[in-house]
């Protein structure tokens, strides 16, 4: 008599799982991955430029070295000056220092007048990679010898020299690190006396 034998055969499992799963009897199944297919999207970028910019930056505060009557200071290094000109027009744009007298009252002895200072002019300015068009000219004539109407006060100006000069066509951001002053001082300062005077830098374009 013949008889009928009941052969189990294993679940299944999800296709999604690269699986092989042997069954009872020899029967093999094999799981694959759904295959990928190739996609692509895209990604507007936009911006707006900044307004044109005309800026300078003063260096910070500065002590001259011991002022001593009948002589001269040392060069004293004025800091870091940058300024910026991206208004990328025809303008041709410049930098100039002037400055007061080193004050402390009008009396003799109790000012050094702005005439006795000497401006010695960094040659070489940094460009910023980003600058464009022609490079900027330090113009010849350093050091230079303050000059100006005289004035015994405090807050007028000498005449103003200039630092550098652009062109028409240069734009972007330049620093001055190497710019100087010394002071000749006369024999009759007052000894003992606080002295102040400021420099003021100025950009045009």
């Amino acid at each position: 008599m013949y008889k009928k034998t009941s052969t189990p055969t294993a679940g299944r499992r999800s296709l999604s799982l690269a699986t092989v799963i042997v069954a009872a009897g020899g029967m093999i199944l094999i799981g694959a991955s759904p295959v990928a297919a190739d996609a692509s999207a895209t990604q507007t970028v936009t911006a707006t430029s900044q307004a044109g910019l005309l800026t300078i930056t003063a260096p910070g505060a500065l002590t001259l070295p011991t002022l001593i009557g009948g002589s001269t200071t040392a060069a004293t290094n004025l800091g870091s000056l940058s300024w910026t000109d991206t208004m990328n027009d025809a303008a041709v744009s410049s930098v100039t220092l002037a400055a007061t007298n080193l004050w402390h009252a009008a009396g003799a002895g109790l000012y050094i007048p702005w005439g006795r200072f000497t401006i010695t002019v960094d040659p070489s300015p940094t460009a910023n990679v980003n600058n464009t068009g022609a490079a900027i000219v330090v113009p010849a004539g350093s050091p230079y010898v303050l000059a100006g109407a005289a004035t015994t006060d405090f807050a007028t100006y000498s005449t103003p020299i200039t630092l550098a000069t652009g062109s028409a066509t240069s734009e972007g951001t330049w620093t001055q690190v190497n710019n100087q002053i010394s002071v000749s001082v006369p024999a009759n300062t007052t000894p003992g006396t606080l002295f102040a005077a400021t420099i003021q830098y100025t950009v045009t374009g």
